[in-house]
This record gives C-alpha cells, structure tokens and sequence, in this order.
C-alpha cells in the first residue's frame, strides 16, 4: 500500500525510559505544517547546531502544542536519532530556522537541488517512490505534531499538559492523567457487485458532496465504538449508498495522517438493495465495468485519487493494472 514502503525503528522502549531527544543528531523543522524537501529528500538538519539557535531565541511562552518530538532513526544508519520541530508565524525564530534549513540544504547530498517547503499530500509521492524512509518519517512527524497542536490541554480539568516519553505522551500536572498521540481507524471499501463474468463485473464509485468536478473514489467512513471491522464496512456502506453488502476481505492498511487516521482497505460484495446516494456525505453513485473505468479515467470523464492513496491502490488491485497519475 501507498505510505507503507518503509517503516521506522521507533525505539519505543528507549524513548519511554529515556528522552531520545538530547542524543539525536538530526532534526525535521517543519514551517506550518511544510516540510523542506529537495531532489526527492527531506532535508534535515544538524539538532547540535539547531540546540544553539534555539537556546539564544526559544520563547518561554511559545505554544505548548508544538514541542520537539523524537521520530525514530533510519535503518540504513543514514540519520542516526531524528527529532522533528514544528514551528508557525513568522517571528524572529522562524526566520532563523528557515535560514539554518537552506543553509543545511546547501552542504548537504542534494545542494544545487531546489530547495521547496511543502505539504505532506504535495510531496508524498516523490518521498515514497524515491525515499521510502524519508516518507515514514514524513508521515509520522504530521501525525504526531497535528495531535501535539489538537491536544495541548488536558480533556479532564482543562489543564496544559506536560510533554513527557521524548514528546510521546502529555501528562497532565493537575491530575496526573497520561494521553497519548490517537490514531482514529477508518474503512475504505471497494464494492463489486459480484458478477462471474470478470468483464461483466463492476466496481461502484462515489462521489462526495465536498468534491468539485469530477471526482470519485471508493467508499469509506470511520469506525465507530463497539464495531468490527467488518461491521463498519456492512454499515458505512449501507449508509451511504443504500445497498447491503457481505463478504468483506482485508486487503491491507496505510496511515493517513490528515490529520490522525488509519485506512483499513477491504474489499465488499453487494448482496441487495436499491443503490441511493446518500445526498449529505455522497453526492453521486457509478457502477463500472473495467472497461468502463479504463476508459472514462483515460479520457478523463472521471478522475481517481492520486497514488498516494489506498484508495487508489484499491481500484488498480481490482482492476489488475496501473493507471496514469491523475495528479489529485
């Protein structure tokens, strides 16, 4: 799956007994919510020089809800010990870890290279397909920052909580209640209507009613307290275009951390039932034969998600072939 080509030694023992963040030599600034990425790579820079930057220029009363936070380190041994630091606005700090990035962009593997500051949706794909690590990286340092800024209180007394396990737990001084980083799992659906025939069989696609154009994609939803994964998928599907489905198989997972999900993909089967959008979540409903799909995606009648998506893996897994980048 998309996102999934690598993955990081966490060293979550270590940094539960231990603040991982004084010994790491490398450190992911990120500027609200861009990362810096050149030739394919993020570029990192050296934590000693950025600890001297931050020491003369840190503000006492900075925002609670963007702490430092220890990533992992890569497995070729290439950053041993990563920290990400996520900064906003445009004060005098800013301006000094821009400057120390570009500097660091520089000396490193990919001078001469343009130096861009992006989103992680804009340069998945790129990281993915030339930097599997770099991209695991990417994927967790959104994930854990965006839950740093949603959760810098506790949900108990209100209280700001303190930043404990190398920035992997907040700890509230009022009550002492521990919270953690939340990863809210969700289901995304291929549903076929179950014909023999493989080019008869059809694959049904939504689109939803906060998309423009001519967009569509697989159905999904969240995964609701006291469900299954394979209750989720019967009752998201049923809620959103009207028909019963059975049959559901797992096909694979991939984080999506826009801003803390999990997509579990599985495939479904319909069994009855009139296919009606929903009119509040889905705006419209296709069935597609392979041909169909093949040839509306290619003349751009519809257009699929980007390849950074399970969502597009799903379809291309059903349709047993690749497709061009639609560049959503």
């Amino acid at each position: 799956m998309p996102l999934t080509r690598s993955r990081l030694e966490r060293r979550s023992p270590e940094r539960d007994r231990e603040d991982q963040r004084p010994g790491s030599r490398w450190t992911l600034v990120t500027l609200d919510g861009r990362m810096p990425v050149a030739d394919g790579r993020l570029v990192l820079v050296e934590r000693s020089v950025l600890a001297r930057i931050i020491e003369g220029l840190d503000d006492p009363d900075a925002d609670p809800g963007l702490p430092e936070v220890y990533l992992g380190e890569l497995t070729d041994g290439s950053a041993e010990g990563v920290t990400v630091r996520p900064q906003q606005g445009q004060g005098e700090m800013t301006q000094a870890l821009t400057e120390l990035v570009e500097l660091s962009h520089a000396r490193g593997d990919s001078a001469g290279q343009p130096l861009e500051w992006a989103t992680l949706r804009a340069i998945a794909p790129a990281l993915g397909a030339a930097e599997p690590e770099h991209a695991a990286l990417a994927v967790t340092a959104q994930a854990v920052t965006a839950w740093h800024v949603d959760h810098p209180r506790c949900p108990r007394c209100g209280e700001l909580t303190h930043v404990e396990r190398s920035g992997w737990m907040r700890r509230c001084p009022a009550d002492r209640s521990m919270h953690f980083p939340r990863t809210d799992p969700a289901v995304i659906v291929a549903v076929t209507d179950g014909a023999p025939d493989s080019s008869r069989e059809r694959i049904l696609l939504g689109q939803s009613a906060a998309w423009s154009g001519n967009r569509f994609s697989t159905l999904a939803g969240f995964v609701e307290p006291g469900e299954s994964i394979e209750q989720a998928v019967v009752r998201e599907i049923e809620e959103e275009s009207g028909i019963v489905v059975d049959q559901v198989r797992y096909l694979g997972s991939q984080p999506w951390p826009f801003p803390r999900s999990l997509m579990i993909g599985c495939t479904a089967v319909m069994q009855y039932g009139q296919l009606t959008p929903d009119g509040d979540e889905i705006a419209q409903l296709r069935w597609f034969t392979r041909d169909e799909l093949r040839e509306a995606s290619l003349s751009g009648e519809i257009v699929l998600p980007g390849k950074v998506s399970i969502a597009r893996a799903l379809i291309e897994h059903w349709l047993g072939e690749n497709l061009p980048e639609s560049g959503w």
